[in-house]
């Protein structure tokens, strides 16, 4: 049970006694064992915002919740670990409805400060699945600014390390229901000091880019003013269902 102040969430606890303890915190983790974890996020916008989140112990699994309903006013919710990373498949009625696959792994190449600031994997994989329109195998590489200005110096021939660089491979397999494959850099040092230049939380600007190097993966572009608008547009979109604010304002 929740109940949301002005300033923060108190989680009250009960026992199988009846004893509760009272908590403050923003976000509640239960841990069933064998690697599954509930996360629940309280955000201190909005009022009564739940955010309810899957995790495993490692990126050979994929967490699902089960939603069943329980009663009237209460429904049950179970976290199970998939070893087949394909996105389970949802019936309505006689339509069998196969939501976008998102095969993700995430490397940490940093350390100390960097390391601190960067974000954690299931906060990537929630940002990166938001924005997939088709079935992606992706990696998504955190990097020190050395490393992302060598990448964009030899890539792109700019010698300064950018936010993110997108690249995508193999296009004879961008057809029917083969997956895209691609890699995500972002250069951690740069999206903090962006984040605080433009006065925005680090989380929010981090979602922004991985959401759009996502969509640059996936065929977005913004060299053109309708492209740009088009791509903008969607980031929104996408940006709105995660709890963000427009980036652009």
């Amino acid at each position: 049970m929740t109940k949301q102040t002005d300033s923060y969430t108190r989680i009250i606890a009960t026992d199988g006694n009846g004893k509760n303890t009272r908590l403050r915190a923003e976000r509640l983790e239960i841990d069933f064992g064998s690697g599954r974890r509930l996360l629940l996020s309280f955000p201190d916008t909005g009022w009564g915002n739940l955010e309810i989140e899957a995790l495993a112990s490692g990126d050979e699994v994929l967490p699902v919740i089960d939603v069943r309903p329980g009663a009237v006013n209460l429904i049950q919710l179970r976290v199970d670990a998939h070893l087949d990373l394909s996105a389970p498949q949802a019936e309505v009625g006689d339509v069998v409805l196969s939501p976008p696959a998102l095969n993700l792994s995430v490397q940490k190449a940093v350390e100390g400060a960097d390391r601190l600031n960067a974000p954690k994997k299931h906060q990537i994989r929630r940002w990166a699945q938001a924005a997939v329109l088709r079935n992606v195998e992706a990696v998504v590489r955190l990097v020190c600014e050395a490393e992302g200005r060598e990448l964009n110096k030899n890539y792109r021939g700019k010698d300064y390390a950018t936010n993110v660089l997108t690249f995508t491979y193999d296009g004879k397999k961008k057809g029917g229901d083969m997956p895209l494959f691609g890699d995500l850099v972002l250069c951690v040092p740069v999206i903090v000091r962006e984040a605080a230049e433009q006065g925005k939380t680090l989380d929010a600007h981090f979602a922004h880019l991985v959401v759009h190097g996502m969509l640059h993966l996936q065929g977005f572009n913004h060299e053109k003013s309708d492209d740009a608008e088009q791509m903008e547009a969607r980031e929104r979109e996408i940006l709105r269902t995660l709890g963000y604010a427009d980036p652009y304002a």
